[in-house]
């Protein structure tokens, strides 16, 4: 590893993108521990709580692993699906995007995974979705008042569908964007059951596309899901 002294200015920033750059260039391995506080202090010049404060910040992005105990420390790891989604729910929550902003980012990117998926599904992932396709369907009987245990269901149904995309990056948004649509739910107001009383029938409309392999029919299904949710929703126009 080739640490060499912290600029003057922003050295935590300095320090942080250093030991970053070093594992994802593989120069430590993940699973591999990173030198104790002192020795990175003195490779950085800098002193201990700047090196500490790095590592926590790389350990929020799933870069590290600070394991506690007498044969603890911190180790490379590798930012996994969750990572990602998780930050893309902050910086969408701290961001404050609003019902519009989220819908018109769903129509395009649910519908592409919807594509995705459709081609390169194996039978487990499609196996998944036609599990939670029941399960909404059971929840559509059974939900005399709160729609939110069939709302939460639906979400989890899209982060299958990214998952049988086999791409991490869909994968993490999707994760990403669960929370900050399930929080938009109360937004439908009355309207709430109405919607959920479509959804069973529009996830097993694109599963069956995505079983069949059919890549467009996956794709228009899932374009008319969020239309339709658009539609329930005052604030949101995709007109």
């Amino acid at each position: 590893m080739t640490f060499t002294p912290a600029r003057r200015l922003r050295t935590l920033d300095d320090v942080s993108l250093q030991i970053r750059d070093a594992i994802l260039a593989g120069e430590i391995a993940e699973g591999g521990r990173l030198p104790n506080e002192r020795d990175l202090a003195g490779r950085f010049e800098v002193g201990r709580p700047t090196v500490r404060e790095a590592l926590r910040s790389l350990e929020a992005l799933g870069i590290v692993e600070i394991r506690p105990g007498r044969s603890g420390g911190a180790y490379a790891a590798r930012p996994s699906e969750a990572t990602l989604g998780s930050a893309l729910s902050t910086l969408v929550s701290l961001q404050g995007a609003n019902a519009q902003e989220l819908a018109e980012f769903r129509l395009s990117f649910e519908a592409d995974t919807a594509w995705w998926a459709a081609r390169r599904a194996d039978a487990d992932d499609v196996a998944a979705l036609e599990l939670l396709v029941a399960e909404t369907r059971r929840l559509l009987k059974q939900i005399t008042d709160d729609w939110t245990p069939l709302t939460e269901a639906d979400a989890r149904w899209h982060e299958a569908l990214a998952r049988a995309t086999k791409n991490r990056l869909r994968i993490g948004i999707s994760l990403g964007l669960h929370e900050p649509r399930l929080k938009q739910v109360p937004a439908l107001g009355k309207a709430h059951a109405r919607y959920a009383r479509t959804i069973p029938t529009a996830l097993a409309k694109i599963t069956r596309a995505v079983d069949a392999r059919d890549a467009d029919a996956a794709r228009a299904a899932m374009i008319a899901h969020i239309e339709q949710w658009a539609c329930f929703n005052p604030d949101v126009n995709l007109a």
